[in-house]
Parts: C-alpha cells; sequence; structure tokens
C-alpha cells in the first residue's frame, strides 16, 4: 500500500497472494495500530510511522491517566469504609467487644489486617526479645503503616538495646518515624490500634499460641492510661544509647544463645522456646549446654543467677509463647 496508494481493499488480496480473511485481517489489525485508515469508497489511506507511534504514545497516557484516577477514587473508598470501620469499633455494634484468637498464622493475620486499617496511631509495648530472623518482616510493615501518616510509639525491654541485632533494630524502627522507650520491666505485651482495637497475651496451651483481640473503646481505653503510664515512666532511646557511632558492649553471646537465655529467663519451657526460635528440641539443648558452658554453669538455676551477676540481664518481667507478635 506503501508503493501503490490507489489500491483498493478489495485489490489487495490479489496483489498479496493472500486469502481474503487473512487479508481482511491483516488490514483490521493495522487499522487498530494506526497504520491505515479509512479513505472511503472502500479504500484505505496509509499513515505515517511517526504519526502512527504518536497515536500510541498518546493511548497509554490517556489509559495512564485513567488508571491512576480509578486509584485515587478507591483510596478513597478505602478511607471512607476504613473511617466507618472504625466507627462501628467504636459503637460496638456490628463486631463482638472481645475474641480469642489462638495459632501464630491467625494471630499474624489479625495483626496485617489492623495494621492496614490503623488510621490515626499505634501503641506497643514488647516484653519479650527481639527474634532477628522476624525484624526485616516488622520494620517493613511498621514502615507501610508510618507512611500513611500513622504515628507509631514503642516500649522495649532496656535489654533489648544491649545486643548489637536489638540495638540494630530498634535504630531502624527509630529511623522510620517511630518513638522507641525503654525500660527494665514491661507487665505485659499491649498491641493498641486507634483506641478501637487491643492485644493482649491469652492462655494458651504448650502447642499453640492464643491472643486476646478486644474492640470497642471501654476497655483499650483503659488499656491506653496502662500504656501511657509505662510510657511517661521509660527512658527516650536516645538518652539510653546515645549515637555515637561506637558499638554497644554486649554479653559474649551470640544472637540465639542471648535469645535463649532471655527466654530461660522468662521462665519458659523448651518446647516454647524450641518453638519461637523455629529448631528442634535437640538443637535447643544444645545451645542451652554451649551456653552454661560460657556461665560455667552446671544447673539453669546457676547459670541464671550467674547471668545476672554479670549483669548479662535485667530483673524483667518475662513474655510467654502464647504472646501475639510485636506489630
Amino acid at each position: 500500500m506503501l508503493k501503490e496508494p490507489a489500491l483498493k481493499l478489495g485489490e489487495l488480496s490479489e496483489r498479496t497472494s493472500l486469502d481474503p480473511d487473512t487479508c481482511r485481517e491483516a488490514t483490521d489489525l493495522l487499522r487498530e495500530v494506526g497504520l491505515l485508515t479509512d479513505a472511503g469508497s472502500g479504500r484505505l489511506a496509509t499513515v505515517s510511522t511517526e504519526k502512527a507511534l504518536a497515536r500510541l504514545a498518546l493511548l497509554a497516557e490517556e489509559s495512564a491517566d485513567m488508571w491512576l484516577a480509578d486509584t485515587v477514587r478507591l483510596r478513597k473508598s478505602i478511607r471512607l469504609l476504613c473511617t466507618e470501620l472504625a466507627d462501628q469499633y467504636h459503637d460496638q455494634r456490628s463486631l463482638a467487644p472481645a475474641e480469642l484468637i489462638t495459632g501464630m498464622d491467625r494471630i499474624s493475620e489479625v495483626l496485617e489486617d489492623s495494621a492496614e486499617i490503623a488510621v490515626n496511631e499505634v501503641l506497643s509495648m514488647q516484653p519479650g526479645p527481639v527474634i532477628e530472623s522476624r525484624t526485616r518482616d516488622r520494620i517493613a510493615r511498621n514502615q507501610r503503616v508510618i507512611k500513611r501518616g500513622v504515628a507509631m510509639r514503642t516500649i522495649h525491654l532496656a535489654s533489648t538495646s544491649r545486643i548489637p541485632h536489638g540495638l540494630r533494630y530498634l535504630r531502624e524502627l527509630q529511623a522510620i518515624g517511630a518513638e522507641i522507650r525503654l525500660a527494665p520491666t514491661i507487665p505485659f505485651r499491649l498491641i493498641v490500634v486507634d483506641d478501637v482495637m487491643a492485644f493482649t497475651p491469652a492462655p494458651g496451651n504448650a502447642d499453640q499460641a492464643a491472643a486476646l483481640v478486644t474492640r470497642g473503646p471501654l476497655i483499650t481505653h483503659l488499656l491506653r492510661r496502662v500504656f501511657e503510664h509505662c510510657w511517661h515512666s521509660a527512658t527516650p532511646l536516645d538518652r539510653v544509647c546515645p549515637d555515637t557511632g561506637r558499638e554497644q558492649t554486649a554479653p559474649p553471646l551470640d544472637t540465639q544463645q542471648f535469645t535463649v537465655l532471655q527466654m530461660l529467663n522468662a521462665g519458659l519451657k523448651d518446647e516454647a522456646i524450641a518453638r519461637e526460635l523455629g529448631v528442634s528440641i535437640r538443637t535447643l539443648r544444645r545451645i542451652t549446654a554451649d551456653l552454661m558452658d560460657k556461665l560455667n554453669a552446671t544447673s539453669r538455676f546457676q547459670a541464671g543467677v550467674r547471668a545476672h551477676e554479670l549483669g548479662w540481664l535485667d530483673h524483667s518481667a518475662g513474655t510467654t509463647a502464647n504472646s501475639p507478635s510485636a506489630m
């Protein structure tokens, strides 16, 4: 057609040696991408490649603009739904005031959902050790929440800042916008979302974690007052660990050994510790034996006494294996 612009549609089949159906499919495709246009009287006119490409670029831009507009509308709709859901929490019209959830998968799922609906503020108290393998996921989740403009305050045990990976985690959490304070003791694990939802530990069995989810203002306001009391008595991270660029002094233990020491000090059983670390009972007992060798102890009780004498542990309230993971 570029060589013979006067060709009519019916003549293209003969000149190209293509059957009429194939020829029609080809011209339809060329019209679709803008390289051919109808010229009337059964004729088609060619369009320059530059003009056709410019048209395709314009269509792509229009499509992108439509997609962006749809995204903005969707975000506004989600925001409105979250606000309405928060109102329902406050009024307790459609949700049970408390729910017992069991199993780490289910607890993690509910925590993820609560992080997504957070609008104003998330408060948390974390009495247990920081598990290094989980810090990446926690930082990523908290960063998504903070980027939406949600404030975050959290209290950790002072001992967390005394191990390298624990201090790194606190610094990273602080860097993304969270306020961090440290306390020598923390009464229990707690997460409060927008004064409409709270997570606290619940009694479970040795094989399954459990958490109590409380909804509505009656109990969550009380739990918030507990948090505020602990917050005002805690010390800001920068006051405890000034950022001097130097490594903090830490016990001569690796991350796994220090975590086991903290959990043993909290009174957890071997099965609960192994589940928390994701190791077998045999592996845990090997780690415990190495730990006792470093402490020059012949029993776990003696190991605990030696650890306190050496200043490797705070006399702090322990965590339980049945507590929800940190938000």
